[in-house]
């Protein structure tokens, strides 16, 4: 499927086994679960008709391996380029915590509370300034774009171009390997968000968790 419209796919990675206990995962090195493998199958099936001009993704392996996956189905894919960027907001010492042990922490109340900045967690100003830097080099890009990262961040950079207040960000959740779909520019469109079906999550398994782990928003 070809375009003379551009549009970028924003896909949060497939599911991990962290994802689907419940823990804050960002800068660690979580692997696909198997569920996560065929949600990123299931996806690039989806996808086999769109024709990748450029593709993005995190470094990190579990976006990376879902990427991957998406552009096999292609034999024209471009080549995938790994952007710092898009890595996930990071947690700092609240990584791998489960949502009990947040509601009980006086320091993620605050933050949940009245967005009191806490030490060690990387601020969303500071996700943002990536994603907007990201934007930047990446509008005015005819075709299609596939955009492979995390969940928080995904949700930072889909307020950031479609020119939204940042607080919008925190009301959205993202399913893992359903995209968003825009089309960038001076007035840009929401053309799909979480795009799939029930059909498409009982084939791959998931359990239908979006933004899977603890609520931080």
């Amino acid at each position: 499927m070809t375009s003379s419209r551009p549009r970028m796919y924003l896909v949060r990675h497939g599911e991990t086994d962290w994802n689907a206990a419940g823990r804050l995962l960002s800068h660690t090195d979580e692997p696909l679960s198997a569920i996560g493998e065929r949600q990123a199958t299931g996806l690039a099936e989806g996808l086999a008709s769109v024709v990748w001009d450029r593709a993005f993704g995190s470094p990190l392996v579990r976006a990376r391996r879902t990427a991957e996956i998406v552009l096999a189905s292609r034999a024209d894919a471009p080549a995938l380029v790994l952007d710092d960027r898009l890595v996930e907001l990071d947690f700092g010492p609240f990584e791998g915590w489960a949502e009990a042990e947040l509601a009980a922490d006086r320091r993620t109340a605050a933050w949940r509370r009245d967005g009191t900045e806490v030490v060690g967690f990387e601020t969303i100003a500071s996700v943002q300034a990536r994603a907007r830097s990201f934007m930047a080099d990446v509008l005015g890009s005819d075709g299609a774009t596939l955009v492979v990262g995390h969940g928080r961040m995904l949700r930072i950079l889909l307020t950031t171009a479609l020119d939204l207040p940042l607080d919008f960000a925190a009301l959205l959740r993202m399913r893992n390997c359903r995209p968003a779909i825009i089309e960038p520019g001076p007035r840009p469109l929401l053309l799909g968000f979480n795009v799939g079906s029930p059909a498409d999550e009982a084939r791959d398994g998931s359990r239908g968790s979006a933004d899977a782990g603890a609520r931080i928003p």
